[in-house]
């Protein structure tokens, strides 16, 4: 079957010379400096035409032949450090290159490898595998990811509403924050890199070497103009999370305006842009402010973390309608024919760096779409003339909102959420401190008139035996008692008493039989599952509601307490519910290693860590049979068990005594 595989689009061709579903034939010219067509990688991957490359390397269509399947194949070749040898396969490496390419290696491979334990998020364009071949390092990845973000908006045709941003653009935003958390830094989204699969999912991909992200370094970088941050077209600002923020903000503006923001080279602090706000009535003021922040030139003045971004872009509950509507199609990024309407004079006619493609590759272009005259910035110094708008775009001339007073506004209502804040916190806070003053004043004078007369009520009980002990005038001597006199007085005796503790006895008994029918609620949170339903101690006074919701949890450990809806120390009554969560453990769990373990021993390890699977076999003479012999998924890495994506295991099927 694989001869019969077209090289353009690894679909089975058959005898046919030119592909019938790409067009694609094996007799057109080629890029000598790549892989011939038909090489194969690792002795596993069929290499077919160039997708794309840049100053780090190239990638290739690809075919798996063990999993059957297309995927993408990233060869580590820095053309400005490399070449390719006679044989057309292997990369030798230039005279006096030797330091930098190992250096940019281990940035491959270090940035590749993280990439690849985050493979099973499915946000994630994922990285399958990672071998060594001809001289060199080679990623492989999934393939087709979808349209990407750029085409999807030119297929649209019109921008999308703020609505329709955040359901499809969050995932992404969210998946970052796990990617800056191991420590990496894209530098490169943009509407490119971003992809929309056929589902409506969107997939982010185009990780690479910090060097080829920058500009005037050894490698030919490959900048996106508009959605690179000002940092990274210099050799002296440093980057970070930043510098991905400005991405993100500079994506969301091409999605709710239909314009990409002005190339960072030719922006100033003077050069005001349109607010989102201003431009689609869907987006809120606040997640207005938070893009234009987000897009400051100076990274001290930007949104700095992407947690920081994710709260700021939450949806509001209603948006006040005082901006204009403006029905405007869409413009792609890549359209510079016309001058930007953010910028008060026409752009300058910067090359773009590293703008090269192939010619068997695929061109996606944009419709040229007619852009809108927009209002010149305030204090610009000419006047503007009246316009009218064109007759095939209906405008709605409503008052445009004064930027400052947007500010004045927003900045009054955190005042009033501020003091609003204060008050709960007082009204809290006083009740508190009312109950603790007045059980202070009890305990220092209540309790102490309390010892005070019963200390009292001594003394007098004392000095009243000692006076009827000595009043009758004859020292220790006591009278002769009769028996019916002392029947008499020790009934009188005995019959005081009782009646006193009666007496004394009838209050406190209230209280404890009201004890008794409470509890102080103890601290579940922190505790296994397991233990606190054989305590005793617990299931005597309270019972746990049956309905436990498990949750994933990085920091509690599976089967331990991490919610309960009584707090402890409450006093709750005996036979009370509480009802609890329970930690399921980690949401991503490590791929098992397969090397010479048997299907049975491995099923059993994928079992005991809640991955699901599915068997594939496989002829082979190399293993026993019923061994595992492959994965799709690379040991080691990690896996979300969340998207519940059964992984596939390959078992040896040997016909042959082994």
């Amino acid at each position: 079957m694989n001869e019969n595989l077209c090289m353009g689009c690894m679909e089975n061709k058959g005898e046919l010379e030119v592909c019938p579903y790409c067009g694609y034939s094996e007799n057109a010219p080629r890029i000598q400096s790549c892989l011939p067509p038909r090489s194969l990688i690792g002795d596993r991957y069929l290499i077919g035409k160039v997708l794309s490359y840049n100053g780090e390397g190239v990638t290739y269509i690809g075919y798996d032949t063990v999993s059957e399947r297309k995927v993408s194949v990233r060869e580590f070749f820095p053309d400005a450090l490399v070449t390719r040898s006679a044989d057309g396969r292997t990369v030798e490496v230039r005279p006096n290159c030797q330091i930098q390419y190992k250096t940019y290696l281990s940035d491959f491979l270090e940035v590749n490898e993280k990439v690849a334990h985050l493979r099973s998020i499915s946000s994630l364009a994922q990285i399958l595998d990672i071998t060594e071949d001809c001289g060199t390092f080679y990623a492989v990845s999934e393939y087709p990811l979808g349209e990407t973000l750029e085409q999807f908006l030119a297929r649209r045709g019109m921008m999308l509403t703020w609505g329709e941003t955040y359901d499809l653009l969050l995932p992404v935003i969210r998946t970052m924050q796990l990617v800056h958390e191991d420590g990496i830094i894209h530098r490169g989204i943009s509407p490119q890199t971003i992809y929309i699969t056929s589902s409506g999912r969107a997939k982010l991909s185009g990780f690479c070497i910090s060097a080829v992200r920058a500009a005037r370094t050894e490698l030919a970088a490959e900048l996106f103009p508009g959605f690179s941050a000002p940092e990274q077209y210099s050799t002296t600002s440093p980057h970070g999370t930043w510098t991905d923020i400005y991405a993100i903000c500079a994506v969301l503006y091409l999605c709710v305006t239909g314009i990409a923001p002005p190339e960072a080279l030719i922006r100033t602090p003077e050069t005001e842009i349109i607010r989102p706000r201003e431009r689609n009535e869907t987006v809120p003021v606040k997640v207005s402010a938070a893009i234009m922040q987000g897009l400051s030139l100076r990274p001290g003045d930007r949104i700095r973390t992407i947690s920081e971004l994710s709260t700021r872009l939450l949806p509001a509950k209603a948006a006040p309608a005082d901006a204009p509507t403006v029905a405007i199609p869409a413009v792609s990024p890549s359209h510079t024919g016309a001058t930007h309407p953010c910028t008060p004079h026409p752009q300058p006619n910067h090359p773009r760096q590293d703008s090269r493609s192939y010619p068997d590759s695929r061109a996606h272009a944009a419709p040229s779409q007619s852009r809108p005259q927009q209002r010149p910035p305030q204090n610009h110094p000419a006047q503007r003339p009246a316009q009218r708008p064109p007759q095939n775009r209906p405008v709605q001339q409503t008052r445009v909102p004064n930027p400052r007073a947007e500010q004045r506004m927003e900045q009054e209502a955190e005042n009033k959420k501020e003091r609003s804040v204060v008050l709960k916190a007082m009204l809290v806070t006083l009740p508190i401190l009312l109950v603790i003053l007045i059980f202070t004043f009890w305990f220092l004078f209540g309790g102490k008139r309390t010892k005070t007369e019963s200390y009292k009520d001594n003394i007098v009980s004392s000095s009243e035996e000692e006076s009827s002990s000595s009043g009758s005038g004859f020292g220790n001597y006591t009278p002769p008692v009769s028996s019916s006199q002392t029947a008499s007085d020790s009934s009188e005796v005995s019959s005081a008493p009782s009646s006193e503790s009666a007496e004394s006895s009838s209050e406190p008994s209230s209280e404890e039989s009201s004890d008794a029918n409470t509890w102080s609620m103890g601290k579940l949170v922190g505790r296994q599952l397991e233990d606190v339903q054989n305590d005793g101690e617990v299931t005597g006074h309270i019972t746990i509601d049956p309905d436990i919701e498990y949750v994933y949890s990085e920091s509690a450990a599976m089967g331990e307490i991490i919610w309960q809806d009584i707090p402890a120390g409450d006093k709750v009554e005996n036979g009370s519910s509480v009802r609890i969560k329970v930690s399921r453990g980690s949401q991503y769990v490590t791929i098992p290693d397969w090397d010479k373990v048997s299907q049975e021993d491995y099923e059993a390890a994928l079992d005991a860590l809640s991955i699901p699977y599915k068997v594939v076999t496989k002829v082979s003479t190399d293993y026993p049979s019923g061994y595992v012999i492959g994965c799709d998924h690379i040991v080691g890495t990690k896996y979300d068990l969340e998207s519940k994506t059964p992984i596939t295991i390959y078992v040896c099927e040997n016909n042959q005594s082994y």
